[in-house]
């Protein structure tokens, strides 16, 4: 349910980088009020922690909180290369005769 979430999130923003998503969505999701269990789960398991640069880091409040914070960065990293993948297999060998 939290990476059917987040997978749509990523989808509706192709364009950029997966991992810089997680950390808009996060953020999101945790700032505003919950609307849904997703956003309930995430408030419950997530702290977000600010420097005095205005630098954030999330920090997981137990240990599934810790294990959903690296199953979400590892799902974004694997969207990322099923992006790349999906580039290269669109690609012609010929575009690659001059490297």
């Amino acid at each position: 349910m939290i990476l059917k979430d987040f997978s749509d999130f990523l989808k509706q923003n192709e364009e950029k980088p997966s991992v810089s998503l997680l950390y808009v969505w996060l953020k999101l999701k945790i700032e505003s009020p919950a609307k849904t269990n997703v956003d309930k789960i995430l408030q419950k398991e997530i702290y977000i922690a600010k420097n005095k640069t205005g630098n954030f880091l999330f920090i997981g409040k137990s240990p599934s909180g810790r294990n959903l914070i690296q199953s979400l960065y590892n799902f974004a990293l694997s969207f990322e290369q099923q992006k790349m993948s999906r580039w290269v297999h669109n690609q012609k060998a010929n575009n690659f005769k001059d490297c």
